[in-house]
């Protein structure tokens, strides 16, 4: 009996201790280099589409990248996605936190250098990392800012007037996170803290880079490319 309580104990620990599942891609040269994590959308973890048809803007401007999968652990699917916000939002948090502290360690990165930038479900995220200054800076695009069935404020309560700077990128034509919807609570981001920045796209819509979602009823290359420009640069600015 004494045998199988340890055994259990030490496979309790192994199963806490292991981080949730990511991969992980370097840009040529030598390092360190600046991250930039990549939180997917409520689509779920899309390997060659965050690493590659995403990710390619971060690592040719020299970041690497890390693109975790946030719904894996918690058994989350693109219809019980509501669970990512309420009762996973805790267990996500930490999950999250962790990841940057094993990025923080891995001598081919800058640990004085991470940042995340959030797509849809992963703009909550990105928002919550800014808030808790887990990163140096963040950015939402097309952001989850307001969502029936108990946000409860959220993401717009985890930032602070001391938060780390957040990039807030948002089509005006999103049909899935209506402008008229979101903007309030963009508005109380932006009051609580000066280091939350705006820019509200006249064009484009919900997941901008994608052809596939919806019939690509949102896509535009143009607004999705200019997003992902001011995102590097605002990284950049906010290196130490």
């Amino acid at each position: 009996m004494r045998l199988i309580i340890i055994v259990f104990f030490l496979l309790t620990i192994k199963v806490v201790a292991e981080p949730i599942y990511h991969e992980k891609k370097y840009p040529s040269g030598d390092g360190p280099f600046p991250v930039t994590i990549l939180l997917h959308s409520s689509g779920g973890f899309k390997s060659n589409y965050l690493m590659s048809y995403i990710g390619n803007d971060y690592l040719n401007a020299g970041f690497a990248i890390y693109v975790p999968d946030f719904f894996q652990r918690h058994g989350i699917t693109s219809k019980t996605r509501r669970k990512t916000w309420t009762i996973f939002r805790k267990p996500i948090e930490n999950d999250l936190s962790e990841l940057i502290e094993i990025i923080k360690k891995d001598t081919k990165n800058d640990p004085k250098n991470v940042f995340a930038v959030g797509f849809s479900n992963g703009g909550y995220w990105a928002t919550y990392l800014a808030g808790s200054k887990k990163v140096n800076a963040a950015s939402s695009h097309y952001g989850v800012w307001n969502f029936t069935g108990g946000l409860n404020g959220y993401p717009a309560k985890y930032i602070k007037k001391d938060c780390n700077p957040l990039l807030v990128l948002h089509p005006k034509k999103d049909k899935v996170q209506p402008f008229e919807r979101v903007k309030p609570e963009i508005r109380k981001a932006e009051k609580k803290c000066s280091k939350v920045e705006v820019h509200y796209f006249d064009k484009g819509g919900h997941a901008w880079e994608s052809r596939k979602y919806k019939g690509g009823v949102g896509y535009n290359k143009k607004i999705w490319k200019d997003a992902a420009t001011r995102t590097v640069n605002f990284f950049n600015q906010n290196k130490k």
